[in-house]
């Protein structure tokens, strides 16, 4: 098999339901886009474009027009593969609340907020490994001594529900020469009247890397090929992303949801 990537944000989703990640990640299939995630991903391109821009002109230029065309673009883009959308919602709501977005994050982030160093900068660490080939991660936002994420949702986000993916960014950046003191959570709250919040959290090195290398404990046991893949990887039925909104496979054979074939226990030998 061709050896992957660890995603920062694709461990807690490790644990959170194994069998999904195994199926997404191991095999290659696709859970059901969401419009939601796409509408964080546009407002990201936003981002992007300008602290893009002031890194090159050292000044903040927030031209809302420039920010919301390229935040629509690149949601429109995502579109074309096919979106599950919230009752009630279409792609005309969703650019609308993207362009709310931008707003907030032009009103409530970008004054409070220094110029960059580096903006969606991927950071790498090998690692040497039969499944894995490395830890690698886009940073959004680093400056000399402050590594943000930007985040948006329905609710004011809480700091500690990043902290596995907020310390794999830290750890990612320290290993490539780019220690920083603060990591912070740019969040943006898309409700009737989006608001943006800079929330600052404590990242826990240690625990992240205990993550990973439980991880990479069940992966060794993976790749030996001698245990049946859905007694390592286990379903989570009990996750809050599970159901048919959010997962494909909820609907399309997950047995941790809809039950399966009992299995045949394995005969004890006596000594």
């Amino acid at each position: 098999m061709d050896k992957i990537l660890i995603r920062p944000s694709s461990v807690d989703n490790f644990f959170s339901c194994p069998y999904q990640w195994y199926k997404v990640f191991l095999l290659g299939e696709k859970t059901i886009p969401g419009a939601r995630a796409a509408i964080g991903t546009a407002v990201h391109a936003a981002a992007e474009v300008m602290w893009t821009d002031a890194i090159l002109t050292k000044k903040k230029d927030s031209n809302r027009t420039k920010l919301k065309d390229a935040a629509v673009a690149e949601f429109q883009e995502i579109d074309k593969q096919g979106l599950n959308y919230d009752l009630g919602e279409d792609i005309n709501t969703a650019e609308s609340t993207i362009c709310d977005g931008v707003d907030a994050f032009v009103d409530d982030i970008v004054p409070f907020t220094d110029i960059p160093n580096f903006v969606e900068q991927r950071f790498t660490i090998n690692i040497d490994h039969n499944v894995i080939k490395a830890i690698s991660g886009t940073v959004d936002y680093i400056s000399k001594d402050v590594l943000a994420d930007v985040k948006t949702s329905k609710r004011k986000p809480v700091p500690q529900s990043f902290t596995t993916q907020q310390s794999i960014y830290k750890m990612l950046a320290e290993e490539n020469g780019h220690p920083t003191k603060h990591s912070m959570i740019q969040g943006i709250v898309l409700k009737k009247q989006p608001q943006g919040h800079i929330l600052e959290l404590e990242p826990n090195i240690p625990r992240a890397k205990y993550l990973i290398n439980s991880m990479l404990d069940v992966l060794d046991v993976y790749y030996e090929d001698k245990i049946d893949p859905e007694i390592l990887f286990r379903g989570n039925p009990k996750y809050y992303l599970c159901s048919s909104k959010y997962c494909k496979l909820y609907n399309d054979g997950c047995p941790f949801v809809n039950g399966g074939e009992p299995r045949k226990k394995a005969q004890v030998v006596k000594l």
